[in-house]
Order: structure tokens, then C-alpha cells, then sequence
């Protein structure tokens, strides 16, 4: 089996990104949520796969992140990220030997939505490694994760000093298990030195219904810029979230 055939996902809908609900912060009070999905364009049985095996592993993604105020009379949403991508995916090692290396690239999309003054979008072509480590602790569950990102951007016209708080690339970490307790971390460095940190702490309150989805109790925090797209450049104290995740 080639390595863009091992890419393709048994069912075509899966999940992409982290989905949680959580509340807390300060500044105001408020919830922060994100649902994130992906969908494999083309299954195994199908003319095209089987005629071009390569295309078994075209994605489209997309994930949205919600900042809602709960402080505030009318309790509005402060900002929403809408992210589509279309993407390719290349798993580069088999799972089944225990750690994998994955590949993705492609096309990213994110905007809020809105018009005038309050417009944020930008255009990216990006390239993700994604890497998985497991330990020898006698159970073999316990892993360690890392998965890089650079971006160029392709059109920033709504805010063309994006790149000075958002930068050209993320790094994400991972440390747990599936089953247990897990700690990741995603980094951030704009190129005139601002930063943002998000630590994410979780435990299962539950068996997962299968890998890697289930009931999650969520801890989160936040510091630096860009909580989200419309204060790309508005510097964030610590923001502690408590609540619930069903993919970490």
C-alpha cells in the first residue's frame, strides 16, 4: 500500500481539530468553543481512487472557533473564525508499528465574516507535520507529540500586519495518552516578537466511544495575542476556560 493510500481514514467524515466548550477568563467573562471536522473526498471503492490511488488522501477541513461574552448585557459574540481548508494528507509510516509520521498541505481559508473596520481574513498555503512517539512503560499507551506548521500567506489585505503577532508558523505539542491524562500545547511567534501560548489540560470522564472521541473534562489557558482574529493584535493576559471536550 502506497503512503498516500494509507493516508485515507475508513469513513469519510472524521474529526480534525480539538471540539470544546469552556468558560471562564476575565475581561470580560465569556465561553470559548470550537467544533472542527474533515472530509475525505474520495473513499477507497470509488472510480476516481481506484483509477488514481493518489487521490485517496484530498481532505476538505473546516473549523470554527467562537469567543462569546458572557459578561455583557445582550451576552454577543465577540468573534467567530470560520477556517476552511482543502488539503492533502500523507501518513508516512504505518501506525501499526507503534509511532507514525504524517504530512499534510494545502490551502486554508479564515475569516470572521464580518464587513468595514471589523473584516479580518487571510489566505495561507501551509505544510503540517504531525509525529507520534509512544513509551515503553510496560502498557505502551503513553506518547509524546509533536506537529510543526508554516504558512506563506496568499492575501492579508484586511490586515496586512498579520504576520507580526501571528508569524509564519505554530508549533504543537502533545504528552498523555488517549485513555488518560493529556497536556498539549500550541505556540506561537509573530515576527516582531509577539507571542501566544495555549495550554490544554484533559481528562476522560468516560471510556471514549472510540479513538480519541469521548467526554473530556477540559482545563485551558491562554496568554498573548490573538485569542482570536479580530484582536489579532491585542495582547491577552492569562485566560483560564474550564468545561468539557469530545476530541482533544
Amino acid at each position: 500500500q502506497s503512503p498516500s493510500a494509507a493516508a485515507a481514514q475508513p469513513s469519510a467524515l472524521g474529526f480534525h481539530e480539538p471540539m470544546y466548550f469552556l468558560v471562564g477568563g476575565h475581561d470580560p467573562r465569556s465561553a470559548r468553543f470550537q467544533f472542527s471536522f474533515r472530509y475525505r473526498i474520495f473513499d477507497d471503492q470509488g472510480v476516481v481512487a481506484e483509477s488514481f490511488p493518489v487521490a485517496r488522501g484530498l481532505y476538505l477541513g473546516f473549523t470554527q472557533t467562537s469567543l462569546w461574552d458572557l459578561a455583557s448585557d445582550s451576552k454577543p459574540f465577540r468573534d467567530t473564525s470560520f477556517r476552511p481548508s482543502l488539503f492533502y494528507r500523507w501518513m508516512l509510516s504505518n501506525p501499526e508499528d507503534g509511532g507514525w509520521v504524517a504530512l499534510s498541505g494545502g490551502y486554508e481559508h479564515e475569516s470572521n465574516g464580518k464587513d468595514g473596520t471589523n473584516s479580518r481574513s487571510i489566505d495561507t498555503l501551509f505544510l503540517r507535520g504531525e509525529a507520534r512517539y509512544y513509551f515503553d512503560f510496560g502498557d505502551g499507551q503513553t506518547y509524546f507529540g509533536i506537529a510543526p506548521k508554516v504558512w506563506t500567506y496568499l492575501d492579508k489585505d484586511d490586515n496586512p500586519d498579520i504576520a507580526g503577532y501571528r508569524g509564519y508558523g505554530e508549533l504543537g505539542l502533545r504528552l498523555g495518552r488517549d485513555d488518560g491524562l493529556m497536556l498539549s500545547a500550541l505556540l506561537r511567534r509573530g515576527t516582531e516578537d509577539k507571542n501566544s501560548t495555549q495550554l490544554d489540560l484533559s481528562y476522560p470522564l468516560r471510556q471514549s466511544v472510540f479513538s480519541g472521541v469521548g467526554a473530556f473534562l477540559h482545563l485551558q489557558y491562554f496568554n498573548g495575542y490573538g485569542e482570536t482574529l479580530i484582536d489579532y493584535k491585542a495582547s491577552r493576559s492569562s485566560q483560564f476556560r474550564v468545561g468539557f471536550s469530545l476530541v482533544r
